[in-house]
């Protein structure tokens, strides 16, 4: 049950849209607040468009430690999602399966969101887009933001952290709806405020992809808690990046805040005004305890290993990041949404999968973390 002329997306760790490209071609794209432009995977490209005069190579920069070669397809693109048509000039093509997984065929950012106001409801999975004099329902508290650069295409969000309770600071953390996690706090940050020395309690994660630009390394701990928006949630978990190289390495700005923290809130987006407005939900507060102590990406009969606790109990069970897993507690791949992969990452159960390794098979049992 969505309100007449919402816009439904499937919520697991990302908002998924159904999107129509050039009037004729389907499409299941995620939106990323932290991208600019229309976004589009090499494969879904080569089989729907593949047009080798308009393509010209480049270089892009996300959350990886590296840049990342990529094409970007200089043609005129056209595309609606629900009821409201766009066009842009040009398309990046790269390999966003392998950060994503296989059931996504693209992204797109800003440049459709610019001037407009929205709203988002991660509970009842839809998207509104509002009319600008439209006021927000009681319950909501306002936050100014500023934009990052003159481009006024992403978003930073002053937020109130205590890391311990010694450190604590006032930080202004970019809003990257691209990521599932809650809090990263980028790695300038975390040298500015000795974290290795101040925390004494944090597991490490390595990353084969974690996002454009490919590997990372993250420390994850629990912070005492963050403020916003009249909220104080406690307890959160949080990671520090040790990246040397983009966006966590960014001194523009503390930090970023994904889809984990902001799915505890009814969220109005304003960017024509740069507000944006939160509302706690029934996830204000949602404890996420456990962790399943590894980060997979769905394939189209499997999950790819792409990220492992160091020392943890899926690593001591014997896993390895790039193991393919075709079953987690005797479920396949078909049987298991984004979604109910959420729900079993975070929950106390302990896992049992079938791992292939090779031309070898094996079950692996191990319990959950807490994290």
């Amino acid at each position: 049950n969505i309100p007449e002329g919402a816009i439904a997306f499937d919520y697991g760790g990302h908002l998924y849209f159904d999107v129509m490209l050039r009037d004729s071609v389907p499409a299941t794209m995620a939106f990323d607040t932290g991208n600019t432009s229309l976004l589009l995977d090499n494969l879904f490209f080569q089989e729907h468009f593949a047009q080798s005069e308009t393509l010209i190579r480049t270089v892009i920069q996300g959350a990886g430690n590296s840049l990342e070669g990529a094409y970007k397809d200089t043609s005129d693109w056209t595309y609606r999602i629900g009821e409201y048509p766009h066009s842009e000039q040009g398309a990046i093509v790269m390999d966003l399966r392998k950060i994503l997984g296989n059931h996504v065929d693209g992204m797109f950012g800003m440049e459709f969101m610019r001037g407009k106001k929205i709203e988002l409801n991660y509970i009842d999975g839809y998207m509104r887009i509002l009319p600008q004099e439209e006021q927000a329902p009681e319950g909501y508290t306002c936050i100014k933001c500023k934009w990052l650069d003159n481009s006024q295409t992403r978003m930073l969000i002053p937020i109130k952290v205590k890391i311990t309770d010694e450190v604590s600071f006032d930080g202004n953390f970019l809003v990257d709806m691209g990521a599932s996690t809650g809090m990263l706090l980028n790695s300038n940050l975390a040298a500015k405020l000795n974290l290795k020395s101040v925390l004494s309690n944090t597991k490490k994660i390595m990353y084969d992809v974690a996002g454009v630009g490919g590997s990372a390394t993250d420390y994850i701990f629990r912070a005492k808690g963050v403020a916003i928006a009249g909220s104080e949630i406690n307890d959160i978990r949080t990671s520090y990046s040790a990246n040397t190289q983009g966006s966590l390495a960014d001194s523009r700005y503390d930090g970023l805040i994904g889809n984990g923290l902001l799915e505890r809130f009814d969220v109005i987006f304003d960017f024509a005004k740069c507000e944006i407005w939160l509302r706690p939900n029934k996830n204000i507060s949602k404890a996420a305890i456990y962790h399943s102590g590894i980060v997979l990406t769905p394939k189209n009969d499997c999950w790819i290993v792409n990220g492992l606790v160091e020392g943890g109990n899926a690593e001591k069970a014997g896993l390895k990041r790039g193991d393919v897993v075709v079953s987690i507690n005797g479920l396949s791949r078909d049987k298991v949404d984004l979604k109910s992969l959420k729900k079993m990452s975070e929950s106390a159960e302990a896992w049992k999968i079938t791992v292939k390794r090779g031309n070898t098979t094996s079950e692996i049992s191990f319990e959950k973390e807490k994290l």
